[in-house]
């Protein structure tokens, strides 16, 4: 790795890497896939340790039904801290209100046959503040600050292009429903056609035709 890293941008990058390997305060963030059945409800729970700490939360539908979910975040205190209905897609950074553990649920409860696949992704707390709580012995110089704020950019930069991968193959899905379904009708409209055809040069053909008597 490192022979093909070249520069001083291809060093920052390694240290990001190396950095994030070595110190577990800075993996962060978590993201998952799972598919939740007809009438289901799923929860998850992340602990929050301080009050004031940054969480981010996002999710997107990337099969199923009409593509749509509810989503609810209820806090250790403070029930219904964000919530959506029927919605494809979403959303929220929030600073936690109380320490303790939070709630994630998505309900499938509205879909009668459909399953759901979700893809999700949680954030909690922010590397910096994990450093600035260290001792003065261990916390970062410039340097180390720059290249932990640069893999906080990389680590957002990353989640933002699977974001924008997984609405795309989405999209790419949805278009090549409506190109097969549009395809399908076109032959049957086709198909119906010819037999009308077919169906009016027979009935014009008997109504022309002359009935000798023997």
């Amino acid at each position: 790795f490192f022979a093909m890293a070249s520069g001083f941008g291809g060093v920052v990058l390694a240290l990001c890497l190396l950095l994030g390997l070595a110190d577990p305060t800075l993996a962060f963030g978590s993201g998952l896939t799972l598919k939740i059945e007809a009438h289901a409800l799923h929860c998850f729970y992340d602990e929050v340790k301080e009050i004031g700490e940054r969480v981010f939360f996002s999710f997107q539908v990337t099969a199923g039904g009409s593509l749509d979910i509810d989503v609810t975040i209820d806090g250790p205190d403070h029930p219904d801290i964000w919530a959506m209905e029927r919605e494809s897609e979403g959303r929220v950074l929030f600073k936690a209100p109380a320490a303790g553990e939070y709630q994630i649920c998505f309900s499938n409860k509205m879909s009668t046959l459909a399953d759901k696949t979700v893809q999700f992704h949680i954030s909690v707390g922010d590397p910096m503040d994990a450093m600035k709580k260290k001792d003065d012995a261990k916390r970062p110089d410039s340097i180390e600050r720059s290249i932990i704020r640069l893999e906080e950019g990389l680590m957002e930069i990353r989640d933002e292009q699977q974001y924008l991968r997984t609405r795309e193959r989405v999209h790419r899905d949805t278009a090549e429903s409506t190109n097969a379904r549009v395809m399908w009708w076109s032959i049957f409209e086709s198909a119906l056609l010819i037999s009308m055809s077919l169906g009016q040069v027979f009935y014009l053909r008997r109504c022309f035709e002359v009935k000798r008597q023997v």
